[in-house]
């Protein structure tokens, strides 16, 4: 069952497209459905229309005064039924016809005006308004996308970003436990090692674990040659206290 939009959210969002704006911008802009702002448009440009011709015609058939078809944008902007901050938009885009400083031609505005709700209700305004076909078509590649990639997921070929997470934290954790457990097993395996020798090969270890873990990436040039004078100190240190 489609959803019901109160009429005065309606008529804001039938307003906002009169302005120039886009039918997405709308949907996002006050949270409704794409297919509900063309639709009630749609509705609206139609009966807008209608309700023009007949002021138009009506206003044919009056004697002519001294305004001779003219009028300020305060009435043709309560003659269209909106904002004079639209007729000055539409101005701009040439939707209504400005004879003189506000002065405008009723007759060319309002056929300007209605060629322009048609417009808009067909998708075809020029100006890169989004019609309701293309807002379906976007809509359909995007689902497509979405079951291409369950798809994907359901192969096996592609593996979710926490999984992955988890799995390299357990990897790194036991790394940092076995290598924390090489100062005991020198302890065990190696007798004659003074307390001061594997309290050493501790700190060494942790603060090799704490360089690895706050390292840089970004110079692996510089971490190599580091890496090489770092093992040449090592063997030193594991000659004297007899790890070779």
């Amino acid at each position: 069952m489609a959803k019901s939009y109160p009429d005065e959210l309606r008529m804001q969002v039938i307003a906002y497209l009169d302005e120039g704006h886009t039918v997405r911008e709308a949907a996002e802009k006050f949270s409704v459905s794409a297919s509900f702002a063309a639709k009630a448009h749609k509705k609206h440009s139609t009966a807008a229309e209608t309700t023009l011709f007949a002021q138009a015609e009506a206003a044919a058939s009056e004697p002519e005064d001294a305004s001779n078809g003219e009028m300020t944008a305060a009435q043709l902007a309560d003659l269209l039924g909106v904002s004079k901050r639209a007729i000055s938009d539409f101005v701009e885009r040439g939707i209504v016809v400005k004879t003189d400083r506000n002065r405008f031609d009723m007759a060319g505005s309002v056929q300007r005006y209605c060629e322009h709700l048609r417009m808009m209700a067909a998708g075809r305004t020029g100006d890169g308004s989004d019609a309701l076909t293309a807002e379906r078509a976007r809509l359909a590649r995007e689902q497509a996308d979405q079951t291409a990639l369950k798809n994907a997921a359901l192969r096996r070929e592609l593996i979710a970003i926490v999984d992955v997470r988890n799995e390299w934290t357990s990897i790194g954790r036991r790394i940092r436990n076995g290598m924390l457990s090489v100062p005991s097993r020198c302890r065990q395996k190696l007798p004659h090692l003074t307390t001061y020798d594997v309290d050493l090969i501790d700190r060494e270890i942790r603060s090799a674990l704490t360089e690895l873990g706050n390292e840089d990436d970004g110079d692996s040039t510089g971490d190599i040659e580091a890496g090489a004078v770092g093992q040449s100190a090592s063997a030193s240190e594991a000659a004297a206290i007899g790890l070779d």
